[in-house]
């Protein structure tokens, strides 16, 4: 789903950590029944799957059987800290990845699922009503099979019946509104260059694969899952009733217009260039770029009219799109291009054959995942999706799992690191008192979002029926888009957040700059109450300093105070900072992952972040100790404590196909790099685990990266 995306916003995880509908299939569950004669059908899994286990607690934070002693923390510190844990913890086949991020992410969907099941036979007003409804729509398996592709036969047979371009494109506009995104994709996000404002931004897509390179790549391995690509989409349309030939001449025919497209596209680490991809344009420039396509009745068509000027992101794309797509494709071919995103974005809410097709690849081929998810879990992840009714479902976990005391804590860690960066700025010999003092006024403009929004998002409006799961979906969607379409031309609404309450994440948003760190991430392992101060800095205190650094990054230090995209730079300042930068590319470009080089380009925010982010935590818990001897705790010290609590953050272990498919298209480098090739430019590191010049674990000393 792809709901107010901001292209600069920079998250702490892998995109795949949020609480998404994604495309994945489970064993069919009984038959819950029916809505008859207004009673409510039950919906219910057993309760010992939510059963946990209490963890041993240690003062420190750390977990002596998480190590590997065999290796030392001078050669490789990310298997020494947690190999231990690594071998104890092996994928589950529901999983493409198991780690800190996924098993809280998991937990949570337990908690979550408990209150569906709650609201879905017990709700405590009309709010908790339509989650309930929601959620027992999902469960509703032998409903959903029996009705099996009627919920899209009325918009499959529309797509089939078109007969001319006009028609094509009311069909676009058709799926645009309610996320469906063929040929382009259409968002809605505040003003790059008038921070003050929401606008219309029309960008790259239309691709069922992860992304471009995808398409282009003439190695076997690439040929190979193309063809499974294929295949699937053969598959696919064999299960809406095509005949084997029409299924293949179809298929190809989406290859065909697919390929197109990605040949269009702008790679991902070029698309990381917020000036690259700003093109602020009146509808009249824009028609004149893509004269074939009829932009103010698209407009119109979505519930925008109002509209008056959009920034087209990729302006070589959309006149690709027009020139080699809309003049040159046969009516036939984009009909089955259209078809083709209508199933594949509706398959994972309909009959268990379509479901179980669209996992087999996209969460099987793709991901490396073995086993569907139970279905209760897939539900719940739908019913909390940002798009959907996740906000209000977030309203109810923080209310029963969030407590004040870790907010103020929280909020205690972020001073400290503010009163850092403070305090570091105007002693950085590389940058000039003119661009400290820019950089400084950026700090003080800094706001921190901890736990929840203030107000509950009003879903008074959608429509939710206790029968019919897709008609559910496909009415949230609608509603989702109108919302946004609503705030086009209005001013920022500077309350509004960008992930939910539940989430396991935290982001930093350049046009607020704003830093945010949901509930759901403030638990163990990140954040720990009654834990040492020693092991929050090293876990949350480096995601809060990660976030914070995100507005000096490559990216974010494009960003002025007032979060428009303006370079407050001097000239010399700013080939510093490019050339220290780079040595950071360079650093992480010579990482492999399962053969594969990481896009050094392509990570340089990330790993920017988290370099900085570490260090403005440690010199923070430096502050917050105000000249306390050090302790040993369970063993460790304070620095080794520190570390060891960061390093279990990024503790997992991944499946080949998700390794590959993240160091694809990911701006997060791989967990072992983040640790390994993080702690190998910090000099308190090599003071805690007496890493000695030469040691794998400490680069060369004329190598050595520093920003902050």
């Amino acid at each position: 789903m792809k709901f107010n995306k901001i292209t600069t916003l920079k998250s702490l995880g892998l995109a795949a950590l949020t609480l998404a509908a994604v495309s994945s299939s489970a064993p069919v569950q009984a038959d819950s029944g029916d809505a008859k004669n207004g009673q409510r059908p039950a919906v219910s899994t057993p309760a010992a799957s939510n059963k946990q286990t209490a963890p041993v607690f240690y003062k420190s934070g750390i977990n002596p059987q998480d190590f590997d002693k065999s290796v030392k923390p001078s050669v490789d510190f990310y298997n020494y800290a947690i190999g231990g844990w690594r071998k104890a913890n092996p994928i589950p086949a529901d999983q493409a990845r198991w780690g800190s991020f996924i098993i809280l992410g998991d937990n949570n969907t337990k908690i979550l699922h408990e209150m569906l099941e709650r609201a879905a036979h017990s709700p405590q007003g009309n709010l908790e009503r339509k989650l309930g409804d929601f959620y027992a729509s999902g469960m509703n398996q032998a409903t959903i099979d029996r009705e099996g592709i009627t919920p899209i036969r009325k918009e499959m047979y529309l797509i089939s019946s078109i007969e001319n371009a006009e028609e094509i494109t009311q069909a676009i506009s058709h799926l645009h509104a309610q996320n469906i995104n063929p040929y382009f994709e259409l968002y809605v996000g505040q003003d790059d260059k008038n921070s003050s404002r929401i606008i219309a931004h029309i960008c790259q897509g239309g691709l069922g694969l992860p992304e471009r390179d995808y398409y282009t790549r003439e190695d076997e391995k690439s040929k190979t899952l193309r063809a499974k690509y294929r295949q699937h989409i053969i598959s696919m349309f064999r299960l809406v009733g095509d005949t084997p030939q029409s299924a293949e001449k179809e298929a190809d025919a989406v290859m065909t217009l697919e390929t197109k497209l990605a040949k269009a596209s702008l790679p991902a680490a070029d698309m990381r260039d917020p000036e690259r991809v700003y093109h602020l344009m009146t509808l009249a420039e824009l028609q004149k770029i893509a004269p074939d396509y009829p932009w103010s009745e698209y407009f119109e068509k979505i519930g925008a009219s109002h509209v008056k000027e959009v920034n087209v992101m990729v302006p070589d794309f959309i006149t690709t799109v027009n020139n080699e797509i809309f003049r040159d494709t046969p009516i036939a071919d984009h009909l089955s291009y259209l078809r083709w995103n209508l199933i594949r974005s509706s398959a994972p809410y309909l009959s268990q054959e379509m479901e179980d097709e669209a996992f087999l690849f996209y969460s099987k081929e793709l991901r490396g995942v073995t086993s569907q998810p139970p279905r209760w879990k897939r539900v719940t992840n739908t019913v909390s999706n940002i798009g959907m009714m996740g906000f209000a479902l977030g309203d109810m976990y923080v209310k029963e799992h969030f407590s004040p005391q870790a907010k103020a804590k929280v909020e205690e860690i972020v001073s400290n690191i503010t009163k850092v960066m403070e305090k570091e700025i105007p002693e950085q010999a590389w940058m000039s008192p003119a661009t400290q003092k820019e950089a400084l006024s950026k700090l003080h403009t800094f706001y921190a979002k901890i736990g929840y929004p203030e107000e509950v998002r009003d879903y008074s409006k959608l429509d939710i029926k206790r029968t019919g799961y897709y008609d559910n979906v496909r009415r949230a969607r609608r509603f989702e888009f109108a919302r946004q379409i609503a705030t086009i031309g209005k001013p920022v609404d500077r309350a509004e957040w960008h992930m939910t309450p539940q989430t396991i994440n935290a982001y930093y948003n350049p046009p607020c700059n704003e830093i945010v760190f949901p509930a759901g991430i403030l638990q163990p392992p990140f954040f720990n109450n009654d834990v040492d101060d020693a092991a929050n800095y090293g876990a949350i205190g480096a995601v809060i300093g990660h976030e914070i650094s995100h507005g000096y990054d490559d990216q974010g230090s494009q960003y002025d105070a007032q979060g428009n995209l303006r370079n407050w730079w001097q000239e010399e300042d700013l080939k510093a900072f490019q050339k220290l930068a780079k040595g950071v590319e360079d650093q992480f470009s010579a990482y492999t992952v399962g053969g594969t080089h990481i896009n050094g380009k392509l990570v340089l925010g990330e790993a920017l972040a988290d370099l900085n982010g570490l260090s403005l935590s440690w010199k923070a818990y430096q502050l917050s100790r105000q000249g306390k001897k050090d302790e040993i705790i369970d063993g460790y010290t304070p620095a080794q404590r520190f570390f060891l609590a960061y390093a279990k953050v990024w503790a997992a272990n991944f499946k080949p196909e998700l390794e590959q498919l993240q160091v694809n298209t990911d701006p997060h480098p791989h967990a072992m790099w983040r640790v390994n090739g993080t702690l190998s430019n910090m000099e308190p590191f090599f003071k805690a685990f007496d890493v000695k010049e030469g040691d794998p674990m400490r680069r060369p000393a004329d190598k050595i990266n520093k920003i902050w």
